[in-house]
């Protein structure tokens, strides 16, 4: 049976949009929005980089401990409830965030943060875009993901060129906080957890009506955590992780520390190219696999560490482009590998246990860079150790199976 309609001439195509918007204000926000505040913190309270980079350590390990149950939450509440709730708590944490004086306060926001990501962050939404389609997949995801770079191109210019400079680091924290309540009003008005809340059904799907959670084609969790694909991917996802979650955190700092003062500029150099691997790689996924494209994508991304190791002054936004679209493609790689390697039965669950890869990885990165950069002043060394890691994700990818299928019992 051939598909009648485009996917982007139906409700599909708000749903792909729409999590792309979510995405950018959640990851966003808590991502890239935070940079053009680090180095205002750092001066005004003289504290050291590992000081505050240990507040992304702690959203990103409470992360990780949530993460696992954030399959029985979605299946339980539906993501269009997970998401409403994430958003008001963004708003919450950003306004709390302008009237800081003390590292322990910093660092209850950023558990604040860890809740935000796991009710409105990757897992549900890629969850959520997963279930609305079964043809294009590839491509919905790389639009979906393509919000935390989109990101970039808003909260960082609109920090660093016009709040910060005008009312302040604490006032541009409160201001910015409209955004997630912005947020909270797209999510009600336009999600809906499963192509059944609208009568629907997945796009591609030869269903006469919309299968059951149950009924969906796929691997339990138990089956998955005995197959060699979900050490895999969960590895890759731990030192990728390590690498871009570090560098992301690192960005003001490292940008300083070589000459480079403006931030918004690194933000927009990394992850504007990162959104145009998301869309780009999500795309040749449905045509080429997404193994290959998830292995290319790694190999530039290690190469692109290997450069900001040695770039100085003009040669670093180049540098970072180049390590931002390894980056941008792999991030959407990572998700389809999931899908596809363990199926849509238990997707919730499964991508909550890879998120706890993810978030070690990334809450261990951004806390290492700094020690690194405290102890030697440069982070050159920093930047080799992540090529090297991203060298062994790359040669671990090269034993993933192309599609799913139970472990022997």
């Amino acid at each position: 049976m051939s598909i009648e309609r485009h996917w982007m001439k139906q409700y599909h195509a708000v749903i792909a949009f729409t999590a792309m918007l979510i995405l950018m204000v959640s990851n966003g926000m808590i991502l890239s929005g935070l940079g053009p505040f680090r180095n205002p913190l750092i001066a005004e309270f003289g504290w050291t980089a590992k000081d505050v980079a240990l507040g992304d350590s702690i959203t990103f390990f409470m992360l990780g401990a949530i993460a696992p149950f954030m399959g029985v939450l979605i299946d339980r509440f539906g993501t269009r409830v997970l998401m409403q709730a994430g958003m008001l708590a963004l708003a919450g944490g950003y306004y709390l965030y302008g009237n800081i004086d003390t590292l322990a306060e910093l660092y209850a926001i950023h558990v604040l943060f860890a809740i935000v990501l796991a009710l409105a962050g990757l897992v549900p939404t890629v969850a959520l875009v997963s279930r609305w389609f079964e043809a294009s997949r590839g491509t919905a995801i790389g639009i979906a993901l393509v919000g935390s770079s989109l990101a970039s191109f808003v909260f960082p210019p609109l920090a660093e060129k016009w709040l910060i400079p005008t009312y302040g680091w604490r006032l541009a924290f409160q201001y910015e906080a409209l955004a997630a309540l912005l947020g909270f009003v797209l999510v009600v008005l336009l999600v809906r957890s499963t192509p059944g809340d609208r009568g629907l059904k997945p796009y591609g799907s030869r269903d006469a009506a919309p299968p059951r959670a149950e009924d969906l084609p796929g691997l339990s969790v138990a089956e998955t955590v005995r197959t060699a694909n979900f050490w895999i991917l969960g590895g890759c996802a731990f030192l990728t992780f390590f690498a871009m979650l570090g560098t992301l955190y690192q960005l003001p700092i490292y940008l300083k520390s070589i000459g480079v003062p403006a931030v918004s500029s690194g933000y927009m150099a990394m992850l504007g190219a990162a959104l145009i691997g998301k869309f780009l790689f999500g795309w040749l996924a449905d045509k080429l696999g997404p193994k290959r494209v998830f292995i290319a994508n790694m190999t530039v991304m290690a190469l692109g560490a290997a450069w900001l190791a040695l770039a100085s002054g003009p040669s670093v936004l180049p540098a970072l482009a180049l390590y931002g679209i390894g980056w941008g493609g792999l991030y959407t790689m990572l998700q389809l590998l999931t899908v596809q390697s363990f199926g849509l039965r238990s997707t919730g669950k499964i991508m909550g246990l890879i998120a706890v890869f993810d978030c070690v990885g990334g809450g261990a990165g951004s806390f290492a860079m700094a020690a690194i950069f405290d102890a030697t002043a440069s982070y050159a060394p920093a930047f080799w150790l992540l090529s090297g890691m991203i060298v062994v994700a790359t040669l671990a990818a090269t034993q993933l199976r192309p599609h799913f299928a139970a472990a022997p019992r």
